[in-house]
């Protein structure tokens, strides 16, 4: 008896999990990705030309700072970038200590740039103004008609003048 038992358990918990796992329903997740609505898209792309046809275009320079780097600065920050064909973009001052835009240690920031438009980036300067000093990582220049270029600094950037790379060739 006892042995039948055992058997008619066995026999209902294997027909208990068949039945659960038959009636499962499947989820299907998809991640999307944001999307642009085409309204949205069509507007963009219209600035975009305004701004282009007005003799300049929409720059995005990305700056970490170096862990290394002092804790803040207030140092006048400075940047220049070019293309091959001696064309550049020149901003006297990215931060702004009054506003509070200073460049701190372990920090990554953005700068949306106004410039006159030029071709694919391949120099990069920065120039440091005062005696605090800076230790930048990286400098990512985006700019919508090139892919991004990636600069990389990890030293302290002199006292009174720049430094960067002119990899036009």
């Amino acid at each position: 008896m006892k042995t039948l038992l055992t058997l008619i358990f066995t026999f209902s918990i294997i027909i208990i999990i068949i039945v659960a796992f038959t009636h499962a329903t499947p989820t299907l997740i998809i991640r999307t990705q944001p999307q642009m609505n085409q309204s949205s898209m069509l507007i963009h792309t219209q600035q975009q030309n305004e701004t282009k046809r007005s003799g300049n275009c929409d720059y995005k320079v990305t700056i970490a700072t170096s862990c290394k780097s002092p804790l803040s600065t207030k140092d006048e920050i400075s940047i220049l970038f070019g293309d091959a064909d001696g064309s550049e973009v020149y901003v006297p001052r990215l931060d702004d200590p009054d506003s509070g835009t200073t460049f701190e240690q372990c920090t990554t920031m953005d700068f949306e740039i106004l410039g006159p438009c030029i071709g694919k980036i391949c120099k990069m300067y920065l120039f440091r103004n005062g005696t605090d000093g800076w230790i930048p990582e990286t400098v990512i220049a985006y700019h919508h008609d090139n892919p991004p270029v990636t600069f990389k600094y990890n030293i302290d950037i002199p006292k009174d003048s720049g430094y960067g790379f002119n990899n036009c060739g």
